[in-house]
């Protein structure tokens, strides 16, 4: 439920917030309740005051027979009498039943032996003032015990309340602690280590960042985007090495492949020379040999020819083109040699292609590649597929599929290497990807291949479409 960093933080927003209110809410409710007790506390304080008031004026009842002091204790009892029955309750819950009862009766019985004097003050003497003195006596220690306990009730309360302001800090301090703690493990680490990597990959080091995580939060995210980002980097990195390397080879390659079709022309004009002007002297093992020579420097030409492909530089003339003439004239240049050699061609282009802008003999020579190096990896038959359909807005993708014997996987790194080949020794120089690479790349595309031993191969050609402006 709480997968993100921002869901967290309202969290924890939410949890002080409850915590501040219910802090507040019992400090209201202790301060409403010390007042109550206060309130309670008077009124026993007014109860105790009355009894005492009994108690003085008791005296002068039994000292002066004053029939005045008579009145005004019976009017002291009558009110403690209403403060009794106010307060039952909360006598009864701090002194017991039992107490509050004997309070009443001593109450109740000293109210009456005091309404007989109001009618007789005479009856003074017959009335036992030891036992009066003594319950008066009992009520004014049972009242001040109540006061006692109230007070004590109070002094409790006031020392819970100010228990409060520690107990919110030590909530806040916790509260705190448990933030820090997730702030430093979900975002300073985490952007620390982004820190340190972004670091690494300005220094030439892709290596993604090592960060298990079960969260699915922001942070993650941003990680795991990064590690993404890093890939890609890698990727092009080697994608540039690469064409670099190529460069630098097709420079070097360009030098040599002129520096030998001189030699190779000259060789071919003298081969043929003299087998025209010499053939009827030279017997049939003589004429193999020459044939043998003629033969070699054909194929000496079409390795220099290739070089010369692989090493030109200049920027070719693109124009519009609809990719299925350049797969349907490619196709038609190689079907009669696939035929031959018992394998199925199947071309499947999706009638709603868009246009692309490119050099179509260049693109010509990329299919045509493609396919003689299919054509010649099943030499015990299979089948060739062409397939082109729009990858994306962007990109149409023609994937050549055959089920040949497919590329082991240490070789699939290599396969795009000038002078790489799986091929055996004189049916390939290991120029024919290599060019094809080169194009591609010239068209703004890239090549990728898929294949599993004993399965088949499938290289896949991306090229860039027309957008919707170029086509208006």
């Amino acid at each position: 439920m709480l997968q993100t960093i921002r869901s967290k933080l309202i969290f924890a927003t939410c949890i002080i917030f409850f915590s501040v209110c219910a802090l507040t809410g019992l400090n209201l409710w202790s301060l409403s309740y010390i007042n109550k007790l206060m309130v309670l506390s008077e009124r026993f304080s007014d109860l105790a005051n009355n009894i005492l008031e009994v108690r003085r004026f008791e005296k002068n009842i039994f000292l002066y027979y004053d029939k005045d002091s008579v009145r005004e204790v019976i009017s002291y009892l009558e009110q403690s009498d209403e403060l009794v029955e106010e307060l039952s309750a909360d006598i009864i819950r701090i002194g017991g039943e039992k107490r509050y009862s004997e309070f009443r009766q001593n109450l109740s019985a000293y109210h009456e032996k005091l309404k007989r004097l109001k009618l007789n003050i005479g009856e003074v003497a017959g009335i036992n003032q030891d036992r009066m003195r003594s319950e008066g006596k009992s009520m004014v220690d049972f009242v001040n015990e109540l006061i006692k306990i109230k007070r004590n009730k109070i002094h409790k309360t006031i020392y819970r309340i100010s228990l409060l302001p520690f107990a919110f800090l030590g909530i806040f301090i916790l509260v705190t602690i448990l933030f820090s703690i997730f702030i430093s493990s979900r975002l300073f680490y985490p952007l620390s280590l982004l820190k340190k990597k972004t670091k690494e990959v300005g220094s030439g080091d892709f290596t993604p960042i090592s960060f298990k995580d079960p969260h699915n939060d922001e942070i993650s995210g941003l990680i795991r985007a990064f590690n993404l980002m890093a890939t890609a980097l890698e990727t092009n990195q080697e994608n540039l090495v690469q064409s670099r390397k190529m460069a630098a080879l097709g420079t070097f390659t360009a030098g040599i492949a002129h520096e030998l079709n001189n030699p190779i022309n000259n060789i071919s004009l003298t081969a043929e020379t003299f087998l025209d002007e010499y053939s009827e002297g030279l017997d049939s093992e003589g004429k193999e040999m020459l044939l043998d020579i003629i033969a070699q420097v054909e194929r000496a030409n079409d390795i220099v020819r290739n070089l010369l492909d692989f090493s030109r530089t200049e920027e070719s003339s693109f124009s519009d083109l609809d990719i299925k003439d350049v797969i349907n004239s490619t196709v038609k240049l190689i079907k009669n040699q696939i035929k031959f050699s018992g394998i199925k061609l199947n071309v499947m282009l999706n009638p709603d292609l868009p246009q692309i802008k490119g050099n179509f003999r260049s693109l010509q020579q990329v299919f045509l590649n493609l396919l003689i190096n299919a054509n010649q990896a099943m030499s015990g038959g299979g089948s060739i597929e062409i397939k082109a359909y729009p990858e994306s807005s962007r990109f149409v993708e023609i994937d050549v599929t055959d089920t040949g014997p497919g590329i082991p996987s240490e070789a699939l790194e290599k396969i795009f290497e000038p002078f790489y080949t799986t091929k055996s020794i004189g049916t390939g120089v290991g120029l024919g990807l290599s060019v094809t690479y080169s194009l591609i790349k010239n068209h703004g595309g890239t090549i990728k291949v898929n294949s599993e031993v004993g399965r088949g191969t499938t290289f896949s050609v991306f090229i860039p479409s027309k957008t919707k402006s170029e086509n208006q």
